[in-house]
């Protein structure tokens, strides 16, 4: 009797419907585990990768490496430009980062 080694994702969201390779998937949901602070945006961040593999023909562990050695903010700005790459056009993915003016230029813009 062979054994069944994929795991199928199914996601209501993107209308997503795939069967991938379980190591695979450890892999990637490991490692976002480990940059997230919850189970559901490790999920979805794990979910989300392998839609862009698929939808990129890219293989999602190449994918995976462009994160690594990388801090949260830099994971969550990547898979921004990720999303951005194969999602509607009029949707942009981004990072909520509040932007410090630097005063010097600030006060010598003319309103």
């Amino acid at each position: 009797m062979a054994v069944d080694t994929t795991v199928k994702i199914f996601d209501q969201f993107y209308n997503l419907d795939l069967v991938v390779n379980a190591d695979q998937y450890e892999i990637v949901y490991s490692f976002f585990k480990g940059y997230t602070s919850s189970i559901a945006t490790a999920q979805s961040f794990t979910t989300t990768l392998f839609l862009i593999a698929n939808q990129t023909q890219s293989n999602v562990l190449e994918l995976l490496q462009t994160f690594e050695g990388s801090d949260k903010l830099k994971v969550s700005l990547t898979m921004a430009y990720y999303l951005n790459s194969v999602s509607n056009k009029t949707v942009m993915f981004g990072v909520n980062n509040v932007l410090v003016p630097n005063n010097t230029v600030q006060r010598n813009i003319l309103q």
